[in-house]
C-alpha cells in the first residue's frame, strides 16, 4: 500500500528491509544445514561442505549499509543447488523452514 499510495519507501526504510532479508536468508540456510545434519545427509562435494561450515559461522552485519559478503551469497547458492538440499527439502514437513525460503 505504501508503494502504491505514498510514493514508496525511503532509502533508509529500504536499507532496514535489506538487513531483514539478509538475516532471513542466512537463518533459512542455517535451518536447512541443521536439518541436513539431523537427517545425516551429506553435501555432494568438499566445496559445499566448506560452504556449510562458512555459513554456520557467518553472522549478518547489523549495519544496514553493509552488503552481504559475496562469499556468503556464493555459499547460499552452492548449498541450495547441492543434491543434499533437494533431498533434505523432501523432508520439509519434519523441520521448520520459512515459507519464503525457496
Amino acid at each position: 500500500m505504501k508503494i502504491i499510495h505514498q510514493n514508496g519507501y525511503t532509502q533508509e526504510e529500504r536499507a532496514l528491509y535489506r538487513l531483514t532479508i539478509y538475516k532471513n536468508l542466512i537463518d533459512c540456510m542455517k535451518a536447512l544445514i541443521g536439518a541436513m545434519q539431523q537427517f545425516e545427509i551429506e553435501p555432494a562435494s568438499r566445496d559445499v561442505k566448506d560452504y556449510v561450515d562458512y555459513i554456520n559461522e557467518y553472522n549478518v552485519d547489523p549495519d544496514p549499509d553493509t552488503p552481504l559478503e559475496s562469499k556468503a551469497a556464493d555459499a547460499v547458492q552452492a548449498i541450495w543447488n547441492d543434491p543434499a538440499a533437494t533431498k533434505t527439502m523432501e523432508r520439509q514437513s519434519e523441520f521448520y523452514l520459512m515459507d519464503s525460503a525457496p
